[in-house]
């Protein structure tokens, strides 16, 4: 039986979490694992690290089966939950002229071209990497996210603490967007989204060098809108919240639509979002000025009862996407192409 290593480049308390689980899985299974990290690479050119990480995993091979969460030419099996590299370089018209950008795209061709497999995170990523690569659709899986589910859910509760820590009004419905890319996950799509509701208590998370961009943007529209850095806890805040945008420009998929339905809140987001393929088409913003979504939110701002029913709906769905079942499914695609 072939030793496996676990690949990746930039370790996260997130990753860290699923590669651990992974492992855990793979070594009750009787396989020899390891995890390699990449992240003591030290290199002033972010170029020169990408392709000194390369060729050294490909030289540390051997006989071992990798399996990747970031891109890799010596992949085996490659989790392609980052997106593509070409879709992330039409968000950006002067791509061009970041060589790293080029580097990126050079490799995540070779490491889709070598794989024994990919699986990705939606078929959003899976389409894309079909018809830029030329894939047989047999070598691509999509497995969907899985996220730990709460143990228990009392909004109101949350609510009324989160309103008397911020200062907001208790008796108006919180919308929330939470991402630490603004750009990519639409803050100024939210942001202008808001010009066109009835009145809320609206809150932007995230860790952004730009924040300061979008409070102007904000005062200037004349929105309110809080602004705050990414907690070390941040349940609450979906606990809290009664709507949950993420207006995404790309984003593979995004789990934070899973942690927001998980507490019951009525989730929006783009159809470039692969969190999208799991909400029914009037949850989907087709547009930037997508006026069924405007008015289908001030619906719900004023129907109680029915906000409280889609809620308990998306509870209820967010209960398909565990962690476990999650892992469980990427087993049996690793079991079924390990030679």
């Amino acid at each position: 039986m072939k030793n496996i290593s676990i690949l990746e480049i930039n370790l996260t308390n997130k990753n860290q979490r699923f590669l651990e689980r992974l492992k855990n899985a793979l070594n009750s299974k009787g396989f020899d694992v390891i995890i390699k990290n990449y992240n003591n690479i030290k290199s002033k050119n972010p170029i020169t690290k990408l392709i000194k990480i390369n060729k050294l995993a490909k030289k540390q091979k051997k006989d071992e089966f990798y399996i990747c969460l970031d891109k890799f030419d010596s992949a085996d099996i490659y989790l392609a939950s980052s997106g593509v590299q070409n879709i992330y370089k039409k968000l950006d018209k002067f791509w061009f002229l970041n060589p790293i950008s080029i580097i990126e795209s050079m490799i995540e061709k070779r490491c889709i071209n070598n794989s024994i497999k990919i699986i990705t995170n939606s078929n959003l990523v899976r389409y894309q990497l079909e018809t830029i690569y030329n894939i047989q659709p047999d070598k691509i899986t999509t497995i969907y996210p899985g996220i730990n589910l709460p143990t228990q859910i009392q909004k109101g509760s949350a609510k009324m603490q989160l309103c008397k820590e911020l200062g907001i009004d208790m008796e108006l419905p919180i919308i929330l967007f939470v991402s630490d890319n603004f750009k990519k996950d639409g803050a100024k799509e939210f942001i202008e989204l808001l010009t066109h509701i009835n009145k809320v208590n609206a809150i932007i998370i995230g860790n952004d060098k730009a924040t300061p961009k979008y409070r102007q943007m904000a005062k200037k529209l004349g929105v309110r809108v809080i602004f705050k850095p990414t907690p070390k806890v941040i349940n609450r805040y979906y606990e809290a919240a009664d709507i949950f945008v993420l207006p995404s420009l790309y984003n593979p998929f995004s789990t934070q639509i899973l942690e927001a339905l998980s507490y019951g809140c009525i989730c929006f987001t783009t159809a470039q979002n692969g969190a999208s393929e799991i909400l029914k088409d009037e949850f989907i913003i087709q547009s930037k000025d997508d006026e069924n979504v405007t008015k289908f939110i001030n619906l719900l701002l004023s129907d109680h009862s029915l906000m409280l029913n889609i809620s308990a709906q998306n509870i209820k769905l967010s209960k398909q996407y565990t962690v476990e079942d999650n892992l469980n499914q990427i087993l049996k695609v690793i079991s079924e192409n390990i030679h």
